[in-house]
């Protein structure tokens, strides 16, 4: 045998053993990796943590009970031409809590559009709305990142609907009415809780935080009605449950994380679907060999994702100022790519619920203030007068873990938190920096 042919046997020899090693390990892998994946999810359902979509969809609603049908008739009238153009006038307004903000041009347009015939019925079936005791829109949950959401962006067109209205009835001197007005608005966002999903809590933030900033300029500048307020106050309560916010997690992880590995696992997303190319038979078996080479790691994703969200679940019961950040996501491996794609921004998100927590807390205590002043003729001396007659108990700081900063000024007073930086700034109002370095979450009040 010639020296060449030596060596390309010994190169054959070396290739093979190469190849056969490969194989050797990948199914190693397979197996050891495939045992690990099966455990979690053994031990997530052990836990009590829904595996299924069945397990996170909500519970179906009586047709007299469920508000998403009257919220769909409002929708399919937001459809109009005509009032599509009244909500794009309304989305260019500069402020939906100061009405002084407005040029005379929007004041009469709004004032027009408002009292049409159209919206006036908006008004009334969203009102109708509010009442029900629950609502289900029946989503396509098993859609996965298919399912449509369209009811979201309509919710928060709503609610600024409502807004615009309660300051049109302010500025005629019927602020009891613009109270209902509001009231009828956070009962509306609250109907979002039981969306077992990340975007749907999100977006019932922004309704709330839309009504809020209304709730406490009209506040500022009217006397506040005793028995709405305490209404407000009341519904406000019912708004900061960490509940929808740990079932949302369970969401996440069932219908978009755990239907998107399987769906991967299983061949069902070709490579021209993940990565944008075309469908052909080529990709379609370049696809398949890459699953194949790829299925281990894609399975000790999988168990890295489940763990991560499992973790992120856990820790939503843990208050703000004790919550370490960076602490979940720093040991995600770089070959978990998946993980890394699906996983919500943790620290921001969470970051976004203890200021909804915050918004929630000052407005129910700044009202608190008001009344007590409606009732005693004064501001109180320190925020613990205000319990238990107009508050069950006062609210702690999500941020520092202690009371809300108070101070009583000549004619009125200050409220803040200390926000995301966790530090006392003197209650420097994130509106007056342009939102741009260091602000506390503030209330303040002149009259």
């Amino acid at each position: 045998m010639s020296k060449g042919k030596k060596v390309l046997k010994v190169i054959g020899i070396i290739f093979g053993s190469l190849i056969a090693l490969i194989i050797v390990l990948n199914i190693v892998l397979n197996i050891v990796f495939g045992i690990q994946l099966r455990n979690k999810l053994a031990e997530l359902k052990a836990q009590g943590k829904p595996m299924t979509i069945a397990e996170i969809v909500p519970p179906p609603v009586p047709d007299e009970e469920n508000a998403a049908l009257i919220y769909k008739k409002v929708f399919a009238l937001l459809e109009t031409e005509e009032i599509k153009q009244t909500t794009k006038i309304i989305g260019e307004l500069k402020s939906f809590s100061d009405i002084s903000q407005w040029t005379n041009e929007q004041k009469q347009q709004v004032y027009r559009m408002v009292n049409s015939r159209d919206i006036q019925y908006i008004y009334e079936l969203l009102e109708e709305g509010s009442k029900k005791p629950k609502c289900n829109f029946n989503l396509e949950y098993e859609d996965g990142f298919a399912m449509e959401l369209l009811h979201l962006g309509k919710m928060r067109d709503s609610a600024r609907l409502l807004c615009v209205r309660a300051l049109l009835e302010t500025e005629s001197g019927k602020t009891e009415e613009a109270f209902n007005t509001l009231l009828i608005g956070l009962k509306i966002s609250n109907h979002l809780k039981d969306e077992p999903l990340l975007i749907s809590q999100l977006v019932r933030i922004a309704c709330d935080g839309i009504i809020i900033e209304c709730i406490e300029s009209i506040s500022n500048s009217k006397d506040v009605p005793i028995e709405k307020t305490e209404l407000i106050i009341n519904e406000l309560s019912t708004h900061k449950d960490i509940e929808p916010f740990i079932k949302c997690m369970d969401g996440e992880r069932v219908v978009w994380g755990m239907q998107g590995f399987k769906q991967i696992l299983e061949g069902k997303i070709s490579l021209g679907d993940t990565i944008g190319a075309e469908n052909t038979s080529r990709t379609r078996m370049l696809s398949s060999l890459l699953l194949h080479l790829g299925k281990p790691i894609l399975k000790k994703d999988f168990t890295c994702y489940l763990t991560v969200m499992s973790k992120i679940r856990d820790s939503s019961n843990i208050p703000y100022y004790e919550y370490v950040k960076d602490k979940i996501l720093e040991n995600i491996p770089k070959y978990c790519i998946l993980t890394e794609m699906l996983i919500p921004a943790v620290d921001k998100t969470r970051e976004q619920i203890a200021r909804y927590q915050t918004y929630i807390d000052i407005c129910r205590t700044g009202l608190a203030l008001k009344l007590y002043k409606a009732k005693n003729g004064n501001y109180p001396g320190k925020l613990e007068n205000l319990a238990p007659d107009f508050l069950n108990e006062i609210p702690v700081d999500p941020f520092s873990g202690k009371n809300l900063i108070y101070k009583k000024s000549a004619n009125g007073f200050i409220l803040y938190s200390l926000g995301p930086n966790m530090k006392d700034d003197g209650g420097i109002d994130a509106r007056t920096v342009k939102w741009e370095g260091d602000y506390d979450i503030v209330w303040e009040s002149n009259s």
